[in-house]
C-alpha cells in the first residue's frame, strides 16, 4: 500500500486538513489504516476516492454532529453522579481502538474485551493494578462492531511489554494505540451514545477501585 504524507494527501484530495481529519474521526476503521512514521501521519493514497464530491459526508451534518458532542461533553463533566465523569477523574493509561478483521456482534466484542484482560490480569496481577473500560460501536462502512477502551497499567515499567502483549492478542486485527490524554476527551468519545448492554464494561483487579468513587 503506498502511502502520502499530509501534504501531498491534501493536494491528492483537494480537501483542506480540518476535512481530512473530520472524515477520519468519523470513520474510524479507514483511520486505522493510516500510519505513523517519524513522527508524521501517512493517509493511503487509495483513500483519495473517498473525498469525491459525490460521497464525501456532508460536513454540516458532521458539524453538527461534534456540536452534539461538545454538548454531551459539557453535561458529563457538569454532572459529577455520571459514570462518564467518574471515569474521567481516573488515571488511564492508553487509549486502544480495535477494528476486527473478521464481522463481530456486540456479544462478540464484549467477549473479546474480558479475554484480553483476563489474559492481562493472569499474566500481571501480581505486579500492577490493572483496569479497564472499553465501548462497542459499529463501524460506518461495514457491517460488524469494533472497541475502543481506555486501560490503565499502574507499574508504568510495564507499559512497553503491555502494549506489545494488546498487539499480539489481537494480531489478525488493527489496532490503534496512543497515550492516553485527558484533555482530548477520549472517554466522553467513546461513551458518546450512552452506557447500554453489552455495549460497554468496567473491569479492574484492585481492590481501591470503583465506580463510586467521584
Amino acid at each position: 500500500m503506498k502511502y502520502e504524507n499530509l501534504k501531498k494527501f491534501i493536494i491528492s484530495t483537494k480537501s483542506s486538513k480540518s476535512t481530512i481529519y473530520r472524515f477520519y474521526k468519523k470513520n474510524e476503521d479507514l483511520f486505522l489504516e493510516t500510519k505513523m512514521s517519524t513522527g508524521k501521519r501517512l493517509f493511503p493514497v487509495d483513500h483519495a476516492r473517498y473525498f469525491d464530491s459525490e460521497i464525501m459526508f456532508d460536513e454540516n451534518k458532521i458539524l453538527r454532529q461534534e456540536n452534539q458532542s461538545m454538548r454531551n461533553l459539557i453535561d458529563c463533566l457538569t454532572d459529577k453522579e455520571s459514570l462518564q465523569h467518574t471515569f474521567w477523574q481516573m488515571d488511564w493509561s492508553f487509549f486502544f481502538t480495535v477494528a476486527y478483521k473478521t464481522e463481530r456482534n456486540k456479544n462478540s466484542c464484549f467477549k473479546q474485551m474480558h479475554s484480553l484482560y483476563d489474559y492481562l490480569n493472569e499474566k500481571y496481577h501480581d505486579s500492577t493494578d490493572l483496569r479497564m473500560f472499553f465501548t462497542t460501536e459499529p463501524f460506518t462502512n461495514r457491517k460488524g462492531f469494533h472497541n475502543h477502551f481506555v486501560l490503565h497499567v499502574e507499574d508504568k515499567k510495564l507499559h512497553e511489554s503491555i502494549i506489545s502483549d494488546v498487539q499480539e492478542h489481537f494480531s489478525y486485527d488493527r489496532v490503534d494505540v496512543s497515550i492516553y490524554d485527558r484533555y482530548k476527551a477520549g472517554l466522553f468519545y467513546i461513551s458518546k451514545k450512552g452506557l447500554n448492554g453489552e455495549d460497554w464494561d468496567f473491569i479492574n483487579n484492585s481492590a481501591n477501585t470503583s465506580t463510586d468513587e467521584s
